[in-house]
């Protein structure tokens, strides 16, 4: 399997008031309950709380997007996520330079 060729997890974020965004990453960070958790294509299946925070999202082109996010779940399974939260920032590139 080449570099590129990394498997991908499909992903869905949704909020209470709209859903916000929906597409395929290699790996996805989410702020859970009991701390970080890293996911990766291939991961068991995990259902878990999560707590305000920030997602982030690797992309296969490895662009890198970050989601602010309140109280939620999460559904994992069969390299399917759900994210559901009560509210969520629109998506920030954050490989973009900030000055701050």
């Amino acid at each position: 399997m080449a570099a590129t060729d990394k498997p991908t997890i499909q992903v869905n974020i949704v909020a209470a008031d709209r859903p916000v965004w929906s597409g395929t990453a290699v790996q996805i960070s989410i702020p859970a309950s009991e701390g970080s958790m890293g996911i990766l294509a291939d991961h068991e299946p995990v259902m878990t709380a999560t707590k305000d925070g920030l997602i982030k999202v690797i992309q296969p082109n490895g662009k890198t997007l970050g989601f602010e996010v309140t109280d939620g779940f999460i559904s994992f399974d069969s390299n399917k996520l759900t994210v559901a939260v009560e509210t969520c920032k629109d998506g920030v590139d954050l490989n973009a330079s900030s000055a701050e």
